[in-house]
């Protein structure tokens, strides 16, 4: 798996699990990426704050995208196959929770500002599921970038959207 793709999901997890949030849109009733959660995750988790918050956010995001999309023969951001999964945890344990905090999820804006840089794509405004592509190693960095899009317009239009991949036959 190449590490920009690893990156890019590790990214838009953050991303669109802080703007899905509570106190930003409100797709999901966590908080974990908020300036507080740190003083409570800290004590418990004194090394791994950001890893925490991060299986958190994922947690909350993954219950909802998996309520709209269904389960079953489809992936999206929080639900991918395992190798990628691993992957990304290990990227988000070596982020520099500071930097990322600090400059991306300090704010609404800011992190829709990140999410632009991530998006790729014209798409059509489509609320709940839509499907942007089938499954494969060699299309994750398009399909992301596509999904990516599709969040930002949902974030920044009032609606939500759930993308999703189809599993390749």
């Amino acid at each position: 798996m190449n590490n920009g793709v690893v990156r890019l999901v590790a990214e838009l997890r953050l991303v669109v699990g802080f703007l899905g949030e509570k106190a930003q849109s409100d797709w999901w009733g966590s908080n974990f990426l908020g300036g507080t959660s740190g003083a409570f995750l800290a004590p418990v988790f004194s090394r791994t704050t950001m890893l925490a918050r991060y299986h958190g956010v994922c947690e909350a995001a993954t219950i909802v995208h998996d309520e709209h999309i269904g389960l079953g023969e489809n992936f999206h951001l929080y639900r991918l196959p395992d190798a990628i999964e691993r992957a990304v945890a290990q990227e988000v344990a070596g982020l520099e929770e500071k930097r990322l905090l600090d400059s991306v999820l300090c704010s609404s804006s800011a992190a829709l500002d990140r999410l632009k840089t991530l998006a790729d794509g014209q798409e059509q405004k489509v609320e709940g599921p839509v499907v942007v592509g089938s499954y494969s190693d060699a299309n994750l960095d398009a399909t992301m970038r596509q999904s990516a899009q599709h969040y930002l317009m949902a974030f920044t239009q009032g609606y939500k959207c759930f993308p999703y991949l189809r599993e390749a036959t």
